[in-house]
């Protein structure tokens, strides 16, 4: 059976809001779809379980969509850098010269393991284009880009799926903030949903300005199903 391992950060791991892993494995039920994403990560802290998570589990293809967190540790509130730099152990700001660095490296450990990758860009920060967020991210989404013709890698544009989608119906929701997140889940045990959350703030794609609703999760699943599907018929078809 087909392996697929999606790294990340909580934008994989699904936990807050919804999983587009949950629907890629549903869309691809002969090949095992592994969730290898954790909440908070960056790029310092894939390149500190690379090793454990993906290249030791010998995976047909792997992918990796990360960056939302890295912007958080050089350009996020004060709250969200206090953060990354206690419980995550990240003691520098990624910005996007070091970003580069830092994910040039994953692709090298994961090519010397001849491990197939597949990048994905990162999704948004809110549901309203062109504001001074989403123009700093587009830094990071470019060097993903440079990374994957420099490399000869795939790269999935997960971002211009959801800039299209935000041109044709822009949300104006609140500003992403830390400590909405532990508030939402206390909302939940008190028998509310994420979706219900999203709707109430406006939002469509995300829940809280940063992390997937259901539809925000099928549109990375969809955007990513037919790129996938090729890199992992080709990986079958090398192995025979």
């Amino acid at each position: 059976m087909q392996r697929l391992i999606c790294f990340g950060d909580s934008i994989t791991q699904g936990h807050i809001g919804s999983a587009y892993v949950e629907c890629l494995a549903t869309a691809l039920p002969d090949v095992e779809v592994i969730n290898a994403g954790i909440d908070g990560d960056t790029t310092l802290n894939l390149a500190r379980r690379i090793d454990s998570d993906v290249i030791a589990r010998q995976p047909s293809l792997v992918s990796i969509m990360v960056g939302l967190n890295d912007f958080g540790t050089a350009y996020g509130e004060r709250l969200s850098r206090a953060y990354y730099r206690t419980l995550k152990k990240v003691p520098i700001a990624i910005d996007i010269p070091t970003f580069e660095t830092l994910y040039s490296g994953l692709i090298t450990r994961l090519q010397r393991a001849q491990i197939p990758v597949v990048l994905m860009t990162p999704t948004t920060l809110g549901e309203v284009p062109d504001t001074p967020g989403q123009m700093i991210l587009d830094g990071y989404v470019h060097v993903i880009h440079t990374l994957a013709m420099r490399w000869h890698v795939p790269v999935i544009d997960v971002r211009s799926a959801f800039v299209q989608a935000m041109r044709t119906n822009p949300r104006p929701g609140p500003e992403y903030h830390l400590w909405m997140v532990p508030l939402d889940r206390w909302r939940i045990s008190r028998g509310s949903s994420y979706q219900s959350i999203a709707q109430r703030r406006g939002f469509d794609l995300l829940v809280d300005g940063v992390h997937l609703s259901a539809q925000g999760a099928e549109l990375v699943a969809q955007t990513a199903l037919p790129t996938l599907r090729q890199l992992l018929q080709i990986t079958a078809s090398t192995r025979q």
